[in-house]
């Protein structure tokens, strides 16, 4: 079973699950901020990541919704609100389409194109070629992926935390979830409530005009938040500000 813990007690349910490069430990910085009374917080690691970082497996989105829901049946949850960062979103996204009687509401943060980024092999390989290679060669591909908005310390820290908390071969493999496979159905509407929260200083692809483009049909009811100033990591970058969108739209959610 995937490896998680707890934060806060509330009788609303969330599992929060992590991105490509880090365990959950992402969230440390937004975890003062998240009101424990309404909501029990689950922060559960992928496998290869964290507290799973021991367990194996496929590194497809639906080994990882099966771990999901295998979890949230050992927590005796029968519907709870699943919010995926960044590869983890198309996790998020096959739950609400396959399990949308347990899934309360789906939070998409930073998502990447549910068809995938249509990674052609070269990419794919030099991808996975930094997942398997040394910090330098991380830290040169970082830089790439991110840009140099942010402080050297703080790409320093993000090759830390990635190297401490993720097993380089599981990496690797992910790596076909969101660059080349995408979300298994890309046919099938989802109905549950779906807010997808973008940073206007992330790549092209995961800013909001081109998120609302490409999700707009798949989630008819779908609402998009923008946070300016921001890239990839809103619960690094601007904790208070994702705290105070995702609780607002779980409230307003409860219930639908």
């Amino acid at each position: 079973m995937l490896g998680f813990d707890v934060h806060g007690g509330g009788d609303h349910h969330v599992m929060v699950l992590n991105d490509w490069l880090c365990d959950t430990s992402t969230w440390d910085a937004a975890r003062p901020y998240l009101d424990t009374a309404t909501f029990a917080w689950v922060f559960a690691d992928l496998r290869g990541y964290g507290r799973s970082r021991a367990l194996r497996g496929e590194c497809t989105v639906e080994e990882a919704a099966g771990d999901v829901l295998e979890l949230a049946d050992a927590l005796r949850w029968e519907r709870f609100s699943i919010i995926g960062h960044s590869m983890s979103t198309l996790v998020a996204s096959h739950l609400a389409q396959t399990a949308a009687a347990r899934i309360a509401s789906a939070v998409l943060l930073t998502p990447p194109p549910p068809s995938s980024f249509a990674y052609d092999a070269a990419t794919h390989e030099a991808l996975r070629a930094v997942a398997l290679g040394d910090d330098a060669r991380r830290a040169k591909a970082l830089e790439v992926m991110l840009g140099g908005r942010l402080s050297a310390g703080w790409r320093r820290f993000k090759i830390d935390r990635w190297r401490a908390t993720s097993e380089p071969a599981m990496v690797a493999e992910y790596l076909a979830m969101f660059g080349v496979r995408g979300l298994p159905d890309r046919a099938t509407a989802i109905t549950r409530p779906v807010l997808a929260l973008t940073g206007e200083e992330d790549a092209p692809p995961m800013r909001r005009a081109s998120v609302e483009r490409l999700f707009a049909a798949l989630c008819p009811a779908l609402e998009l938040a923008s946070i300016t100033e921001c890239g990839h990591y809103p619960m690094q970058e601007s904790p208070p500000r994702l705290v105070a969108l995702v609780e607002d739209f779980l409230r307003r959610s409860a219930g639908r």
